[in-house]
């Protein structure tokens, strides 16, 4: 069976699958919400919505979301999208919390994807060969250890050898 869906302020709507969750839902339909979302683990609120109608099509509230978003705004149908999962055919209608805007620059992958992104096709060149020599340079470096620490301790066991035939002249 089918459901339909319908992403507020936005209007965006759509026919999906029962079991699917409403994250997936989102991204399908190009609705954007959950950008930095941790993998579907339910660790942040960055994929929070409000469900508008339908609440009793979706799967109840997952222990994560108990804990990201307590029993006070589970009660007033927040939930996050990466955990709900839509369980029976109808329509359900789901607002998208306005993003909040950030102060501080921020470095999580999604914003380093997306700064990268905007960088011109030189530049992009640019930092790509820089992060190639610094994987370069690591490896050559990793590479030259281990043949040392090999011959490190190769070193200790013969001093060690030498130490204990001492002791035992002795």
């Amino acid at each position: 069976m089918s459901v339909s869906i319908t992403f507020e302020p936005s209007g965006i709507s759509g026919v999906v699958a029962e079991g699917t969750y409403l994250i997936d839902a989102a991204r399908r339909m190009g609705v954007p919400l959950g950008e930095g979302c941790t993998a579907g683990k339910g660790e942040c609120p960055s994929c929070a919505v409000s469900v508008k109608s339908g609440a009793v099509l979706l799967s109840l509230p997952s222990l994560a979301e108990e804990k990201q978003l307590g029993a006070e705004q589970l009660d007033q149908n927040l939930r996050l999208a990466c955990q709900v999962k839509i369980e029976n055919p109808g329509e359900v209608v789901v607002m998208v919390a306005a993003r909040p805007t950030r102060t501080a620059p921020n470095n999580s992958e999604a914003d380093l994807r997306a700064r990268f992104g905007a960088l011109p096709l030189s530049k992009k060149i640019a930092t790509l060969v820089q992060l190639e020599a610094i994987t370069m340079s690591e490896a050559f470096d990793s590479a030259l250890e281990k043949p040392l620490a090999f011959g490190a301790k190769t070193f200790d066991a013969i001093a060690n050898r030498a130490r204990a035939r001492s002791a035992q002249k002795k």
